[in-house]
């Protein structure tokens, strides 16, 4: 019982350590991207109130761009503030910048190495419905937090839904669906699937045959990568949308240069800067500063 204490204290005061406090606000007056310190998510709000409309969730290690800092509170024992953040994906949805506000103490301005140790159920079922994934040219994968399951392929009414299963102990997906197509709707099936490696941006499992399917994070198919040129994404399915969120994350930089194309580049980049997307590239942050700033 007392080692299990220790290291319960160890894993909170670690969190803690990256967590930041009303004294860092004070002593930091612009601020522009800071991390997700949130194991669970945090909630994104209308206003900086916790009575205030759930609008949202932020994963965690997403990055927000930081827009307003507001009041002082106590929230789960941390003194901090409420923090106002640009809302990305909204932003260009609606074709002008949305907002809403997120509790300080659950942010971070030094990003923790991406680890599975410690991970449990519910932090496997996170970090699968983050964002959506591809593999191959047309296979797609959306894992829901609510836990519900959809798979297709691009331009096709073929695929499945239902719901899964993510387990760390057994190290596996199970998912409950009805497979088909326009014309035919299967009875429930199961199918189990064996996790043999997790990045943060990769993640390979092997199904009932032996086969490895390599899941990548949606954005990295250049079926999606156009659509971020376009004016606004008023149209945009909820599977494209749910593609963007992988751009929150630091490294969004290095998966846009895996699908540079520069036919659709320059209006990429100039929708990215408004969605407050930094990238780790010296044209590019000088054209956020300007814009930002």
């Amino acid at each position: 019982m007392k080692k299990f204490l220790i290291i319960l204290f160890l894993f909170f005061s670690s969190n803690l350590l990256f967590s930041l406090d009303a004294k860092y606000f004070q002593n930091n007056k612009k601020i522009d991207h800071l991390y997700v310190n949130a194991s669970d998510g945090l909630r994104i709000r209308e206003r900086p109130d916790l009575s205030s409309t759930k609008i949202g969730i932020l994963y965690d290690r997403m990055a927000v761009k930081v827009i307003a800092v507001g009041n002082e509170v106590t929230i789960d024992g941390i003194k901090s503030n409420w923090v106002k953040i640009l809302l990305p994906v909204q932003t260009l949805r609606s074709g002008y910048n949305e907002y809403g506000w997120v509790f300080g103490g659950y942010l971070t301005d030094k990003l923790k190495k991406f680890s599975t140790d410690g991970w449990k159920d519910s932090d496997l079922k996170n970090y699968l419905s983050r964002f959506a994934w591809t593999s191959g040219k047309r296979g797609y994968y959306e894992y829901k937090a609510d836990g519900s399951y959809k798979y297709g392929l691009l331009e096709s009414g073929a695929g499945a839904y239902g719901t899964y299963f993510a387990s760390m102990k057994t190290k596996s997906i199970t998912e409950k669906v009805k497979v088909g197509d326009e014309d035919y709707e299967s009875e429930l099936q199961t199918f189990v699937y064996n996790i043999v490696e997790i990045e943060e941006y990769k993640l390979i499992i092997r199904n009932e045959e032996g086969a490895e399917i390599i899941l990548r994070p949606a954005i990295t198919n250049s079926y999606f990568y156009p659509t971020l040129a376009w004016e606004n994404f008023e149209n945009t399915s909820d599977f494209g949308i749910s593609s963007y969120n992988a751009l929150m994350y630091p490294s969004s930089s290095d998966l846009i240069k895996e699908i540079y194309d520069e036919n659709y580049f320059p209006k990429v980049k100039s929708n990215l800067i408004k969605m407050g997307i930094y990238m780790d590239d010296e044209d590019y942050k000088k054209d956020y500063n300007k814009y930002w700033n």
